[in-house]
């Protein structure tokens, strides 16, 4: 009886953890340009994936962080930030990233993809390596030097 709820434990936790491989997806980011994850793996580089949403107050800290080092490691790290709120529409988007100088790319709400990776919630940051496998997820705020060190352990540099 022990070993059946022992193995009953497994394969439940099993079911309800992150995917090890990321899922692939096909998306239009607000500024129209498309995006999907074999795309990103095409370039060989590895893919940080933000889940996000406009009324999210943790969000709201990591966004500068995000925006940082999304210009110092663009070249070597693609970057996307997915809304999980279906009311983020692109002109809701636009105008967040215009009033926060907000430069990395951003999908608008996607709940359905937030579930898809596995993710509980918003301000949850997922590396995806170059194979497409899932690395490192973090819920909650990531300071700047946080972000740096996940990105360079995750470049190798």
């Amino acid at each position: 009886m022990k070993k059946i709820i022992i193995t009953f434990m497994i394969l439940v936790s099993a079911a309800f953890s992150a995917p090890t491989m990321a899922p692939d997806f096909s998306l239009t980011t607000t500024t129209g340009e498309k995006v999907s994850l074999n795309g990103y793996l095409e370039s060989q580089k590895p893919t940080l994936v933000y889940f996000t949403a406009s009324w999210c107050p943790v969000c709201a800290k990591n966004w500068p962080s995000l925006n940082t080092v999304y210009k110092e490691y663009k070249d070597k790290v693609n970057f996307i930030a997915i809304s999980i709120d279906p009311t983020d529409t692109n002109d809701v988007l636009n105008k967040l990233a215009k009033k926060h100088n907000l430069e990395f790319p951003m999908v608008s709400g996607q709940p359905k993809l937030m579930v898809d990776f596995g993710v509980r919630g918003q301000a949850t940051t997922i590396i995806v390596n170059k194979k497409g496998k899932i690395t490192f997820m973090e819920r909650g705020h990531i300071t700047l030097e946080g972000y740096e060190k996940i990105l360079s352990d995750t470049i190798g540099k």
